[in-house]
């Protein structure tokens, strides 16, 4: 039996028991069922500084557990997003890395200066980068998503969101657990270990590991041998360069291990700490699993253009026929010539193949003082990452267009903070925040054949120009909020953070190879030293007239410190007068602001067998950091959107029927608007006057257009989910566990620019599960599917680079698109043993 009918079977087995086990067991109310009621577990999240009830925080929140996690092999923050309507990530191939979006609020991913407008935490330290994804998930407690901006408690940056991750800590017996995997579709083969020792009665060890490996992937590579004819720039000669097909025949392959370290004490009853040390090593065999989805220029078939920088009407598509432009997850991704590979170390990172390398190292440590009536807690943090990647940007199956990267980013970071307990009705909450960072880039490109044989630097023969940049950055911040306990049941807080930033930044392109001088701009240094200064209140009132309702309304404000686009392009077509410094304005980013109002309802109902939680939001958010490629000329342009808006309401429940021992109903359902109010945006590649890139320019910008009133990315209006978990003892010692998440979005666009093809249609996902073990947990066998019914979808769209021309003309041709689909099918045969 092939892999590929194990898969259809295992779906067909999969689904006979649930379609055959779980609607009748909807139905039973036998007298035979226990009547006892199963009231839910409280859920305890640190959202305020403090554990607290989620049903006691006035913040819109869904939590995901462990139990949850393990029950659906959840083990990347890409898959807490695969079970969670509001939330989508999209991993990039270039730039941060990742764009996490919240209620359609979202940071772009090709610049590595932008930072998230989703805020990530892990274990209370703030990750600036998007690349954090890589870290994955494992041996945690604990994803928690907040909604909406969250500047007062979480470092900074949080105007959409945050994700919080808790790992787990040593406990006070020994634990340990074991588990193993192997996923039939991609062929990915996991393994996890934990091991937890209380060594004494006031201090104990946890040790995690995990790790993967990938001997397929979800998309298929089309590529196969080709050539690469280089002309150089010095002689004119031509050389015609062979160049093998890939060594995997799909993509994106991936190999991880991870590790973490926890030692945790309690020397006095006044005094916890907590040490943490981690490592994670994460490599794909390619920098993005993206495949051509739409092709309008010709029709189908994929294009490349013909560029006349000084003549814009001269552009014109022209056939590539290396290359096939269907939704299917195929694509072509071909390695690089193996001899010119061999001649620049950011190329052949690999040897001569494609793929990308995340190693970080994080050391955190949690002081808490129980100075009564003060709480005093401390968390230290530093945290290295370093990323190379080597990919393909062409799009299709010829050897054409190509990039290398090497990346660095240190964080150090401390936060320190006091919450009053005293008996009177007035308490505070007093924090300072510092952080220092530094971010090294530096890249280099090859295509259109360029090759100079009389460079100085060998390592620069085949590069068509490179790019070099730093950022240093600090970040001070104090912030503080007052409780007033105006009743036993009635709460006001308000609360202030101030926030002092510095970025000194430079970028250079040392090297352009000579036929490219009239495009890229070669050994001039843009430089910034910039400064932010931002106060940002919040205020929430609290009502809880019984133990089991808590209702809210929050005023709140977010802010996002502006910044440098490392990864961007100095072109020679931005400038103004022949003067390289008129560029800088596309390298630098103003702030983000957000400000607006939510409130909501939590209930327990039904004797605590019902929990609800609904909020409703308005928030008007200025100068949304947006960064965009405009294809034709390979140059990137960091903006400011002038105003976008969201507003929307979300339910959630949780019910576990007194009828019925064992069965848990859960679900959600999202309303959101997200559109721009006024955002003067660049047209996307190829768009015509007559679709509305129509607004005048200056000189050295780029044509046009006004989104006000168009909806953003990611932002679907409506979204949900409706999931069910049924236990039950079978047999002798034995339980059997059955669970189901269907999530749903309708339609919504996938880009930002108002791109006509950038649009998914409505769909909708089932992911389920069987699990059979023993009473005592122990053992669990357990077989896990995702995307059961197969379902293509994509999660974001781009201009392929070379492609579309003639922007704001009647002759506009449109960029082929390029897009990252969600995985297909999986199924996932997983053994867990415990003790």
């Amino acid at each position: 039996m092939n892999r590929h009918q194990a898969a259809r079977r295992a779906v067909s087995t999969l689904n006979r028991v649930l379609f055959a086990t779980v609607p009748p067991a909807l139905l039973l109310t036998s007298a035979a069922l226990s009547p006892a009621l199963a009231q839910i577990e409280q859920v305890v999240v640190q959202a305020r500084g403090q554990e607290e009830s989620v049903r006691d925080i006035p913040v819109a929140i869904t939590a995901v557990g462990e139990e949850q996690m393990e029950k659906f092999a959840v083990k990347s923050l890409e898959d807490i997003a695969a079970i969670a309507p509001q939330l989508t990530i999209v991993r990039g191939g270039s730039g941060s890395g990742a764009s996490i979006s919240i209620r359609g609020i979202q940071s772009n991913s090709t610049s590595i200066g932008i930072e998230q407008s989703v805020a990530v935490i892990l274990d209370g330290v703030y990750y600036p980068q998007g690349r954090v994804i890589d870290e994955g998930l494992f041996d945690v407690r604990q994803v928690a998503i907040l909604k909406g901006p969250q500047a007062l408690y979480f470092g900074k940056n949080a105007t959409a969101g945050v994700l919080s991750i808790e790992t787990n800590d040593p406990g006070s017996e020994f634990e340990s657990m074991a588990r193993i995997g192997y996923e039939l579709e991609q062929e990915r083969l996991a393994g996890e270990a934990m091991i937890s020792v209380p060594i004494t009665d006031k201090f104990g060890v946890r040790l995690a590991v995990r790790g993967t490996k990938m001997f397929g992937g979800y998309i298929e590579n089309n590529a196969g041998p080709t050539t690469y004819t280089t002309t150089d720039a010095a002689t004119f000669q031509q050389t015609v360069h062979p160049n093998d097909g890939p060594t995997e025949d799909r993509f994106p392959a991936e190999e991880s291990i991870y590790a973490r370290l926890t030692m945790k004490g309690t020397p006095s009853d006044r005094f916890t700490y907590t040490l943490k040390g981690s490592f994670a090593d994460y490599r794909i065999s390619t920098t993005q699993g993206t495949e051509l989805f739409a092709c309008p220029a010709l029709n189908g078939q994929p294009h490349a253009s013909v560029a006349d920088p000084n003549n814009p009407g001269f552009n014109m598509p022209v056939p590539n026929l290396d290359a096939e432009c269907v939704p299917d997850w195929r694509g072509a991704q071909n390695p690089i010539p193996p001899d010119i590979a061999a001649t620049d170390p950011l190329l052949s990172w690999f040897g001569n193949q494609l793929g990308e390398e995340y190693r970080s190292w994080a050391v955190t440590g949690k002081f808490d003082f129980d100075l009564d009536p003060v709480d005093v807690t401390a968390v230290v943090n530093y945290h290295r990452q370093r990323t190379n990647w080597v990919g393909d940007f062409d799009g299709g199956g010829a050897t054409s267009t190509f990039a290398g990267e090497h990346s660095t980013f240190q964080n150090f970071s401390t936060e320190v903070r006091a919450v009053t307990k005293f008996d009177f009705p007035l308490n505070a909450v007093l924090g300072v925040y510092y952080q220092d960072t530094h971010r090294f880039f530096n890249q280099d490109v090859i295509f259109s054949g360029a090759e100079n044989s009389a460079v100085t630097d060998p390592t620069r023969r085949f590069v068509a120009y490179d790019k070099f940049s730093e950022t240093d950055g600090e970040t001070i911040s104090v912030y503080g909020e007052l409780i007033w306990d105006i009743t036993d049941r009635l709460q006001l807080t308000g609360g202030l953070r101030y926030l002092h930033e510095t970025k000194d930044s430079y970028f250079i392109q040392p090297y352009v190879n000579p036929f490219f001088t009239g495009i890229f701009y070669q050994g001039y240094m843009l430089e910034a030293d910039q400064t932010f200064n931002d106060a940002s209140p919040e205020a929430t009132l609290r009502w809880e007239p019984t133990d089991n309702l808590t209702l809210y309304v929050a005023y709140k404000e977010g802010f996002k410190s502006g910044g440098f686009s490392n990864s961007a392009i100095h072109s020679t077509l931005t400038i103004v007068n022949n003067d390289p410094s008129t560029s800088l304005p596309d390298f630098v980013f103003a702030p983000e602001h957000v400000k607006g109002f939510e409130g909501g309802v939590k209930a327990a109902l039904l004797d605590g067998t019902l929990n609800l939680e609904f909020e409703a939001y308005h928030y008007k958010f200025k100068d949304l950091q947006i960064d965009f490629f405009n294809s034709p000329t390979f140059a990137f342009i960091t903006e400011n959107a002038g105003g976008a808006k969201t507003d929307g309401a979300e339910l959630q429940f949780t019910w576990t029927p007194p009828a019925m021992t064992g069965l848990t109903l859960t679900g959600s359902l999202a309303y959101n608007i997200a559109k721009y109010t006024d955002f003067i945006a660049p047209c996307y590649a190829g768009q015509k006057p007559s679709e509305g890139c129509d607004l005048p320019i200056s000189p050295g910008e780029v044509p046009k257009q006004q989104l006000g009133g168009q909806q953003r990315a990611l932002a679907p209006k409506w979204a949900g989910s409706f999931g069910v978990d049924y236990e039950t003892p079978v047999g002798d010692g034995f339980l059997i566990g059955l669970s189901t998440n269907v999530k749903f979005k309708t339609k919504h666009r996938l880009g930002g620019f108002n791109n006509p093809y950038d649009v998914q249609g409505s769909y909708a996902t089932l992911d389920a599960s069987v699990r059979f073990g023993n009473e005592g947990g122990n053992w669990e066998f357990a077989v896990i599917g995702k995307n059961l019914t197969n379902k293509y979808a994509l999660l974001s769209a781009g201009d392929t680079p070379g492609t579309g021309g003639n922007t704001g003309f009647a002759n506009g041709f449109v960029a082929d698109r390029y897009g990252t689909p969600i995985v297909g099918r999986t199924i996932e045969f997983q053994f867990t043993w415990r003790y």
